[in-house]
């Protein structure tokens, strides 16, 4: 039987473009020009009869036909990317861990050395990206995600939920007790709905802050607060590190559970090789030992407790 299929150059620069809402993170995945992307996602949207993107002032998005197509699309390169992978696997051990970018830095990578790397047994290959992706990577082995995500091919479990509070530098700390966080800068990524929420439960709001410092990344929001630069929202999780430490300190309240927990997926056709196994269950393991530090030390909400 002839299958009639599209050029496959054209949609693997498809699919990279679907998953990262963005033709040129698709051309540095793929190590190819933006130019590139541009004209395979347009030879291909010629070949189907459909448009696939809405093209927009430096982005583009899916349409609903672009969006079905991806997850098509997916579904047959994770298949074909699993068979392929469970016979050309390096004979070391290798495994693809796909991880959102704050918690490899904050959470993942303090807990890295090569006595953990040598005690798995495992080649590590770590992907990260600037945004969340709305799928996994069809040869990914693990995927650590902020929130849940569905994809074929792949099993969900919770992984760690997360408390959030304001966090600053220890000598900032009696100034934030005695005059109220809303006489510091509040530190903060794009959006501000986490600051406007506590100040809320505090009985204050926005308006009343002395300044406002904008990081597009929460490991910058953090590292910007232990330089003293402001008050920044943190959490158990991404700030646990800099709180183990003493560089980061949590001067008052309130407590607010995080919008999303981070959710760990497992590539789950076909047999689960033994590294994965032995990578998924070392990640399970520091995620209740997390979890049993935070209770410790006080920085779960009350009702975890």
């Amino acid at each position: 039987m002839a299958y009639r299929l599209p050029n496959l150059n054209a949609v693997r620069a498809f699919d990279a473009a679907a998953r990262h809402q963005s033709f040129t993170r698709a051309a540095d995945e793929l190590g190819v020009t933006h130019a590139s992307i541009s004209r395979y996602v347009k030879n291909l949207e010629a070949e189907l009869g459909v448009t696939l993107f809405e093209r927009r002032h430096r982005q583009v998005a899916l349409t609903p036909a672009g969006a079905h197509y991806a997850d098509v699309v997916a579904d047959a390169l994770t298949l074909i990317s699993i068979e392929t992978g469970t016979r050309a696997r390096d004979a070391k051990g290798k495994v693809v861990l796909e991880i959102d970018s704050d918690l490899a830095v904050l959470w993942l990578m303090p807990r890295l050395d090569n006595a953990v790397l040598d005690g798995l047994g495992i080649e590590l290959e770590l992907r990260s990206y600037p945004e969340p992706p709305r799928t996994i990577v069809p040869d990914t082995d693990l995927a650590i995600t902020w929130g849940p995500m569905d994809v074929p091919g792949y099993s969900r479990e919770p992984f760690l939920s997360f408390t959030m509070f304001p966090v600053c530098a220890p000598e900032h700390a009696e100034r934030v007790l005695t005059r109220g966080l809303t006489a510091n800068k509040l530190i903060y990524d794009r959006g501000v709905s986490s600051w406007d929420e506590l100040l809320k439960r505090a009985g204050t709001g926005l308006d009343a802050a002395e300044g406002h410092l904008i990081f597009h990344r929460t490991h910058l929001c953090l590292e910007a607060a232990v330089r003293g630069l402001g008050v920044a929202v943190g959490d158990d999780v991404t700030a646990g590190a800099m709180l183990r430490e003493g560089r980061l300190v949590r001067p008052c309240g309130p407590f607010m559970p995080g919008r999303h927990a981070f959710h760990l997926s497992t590539a789950s056709r076909g047999p689960i090789r033994p590294p994965v196994v032995a990578l998924r269950d070392w990640l399970l393991e520091q995620a209740a030992d997390h979890v049993r530090w935070a209770r410790e030390a006080g920085f779960a909400s009350p009702a975890e407790k």
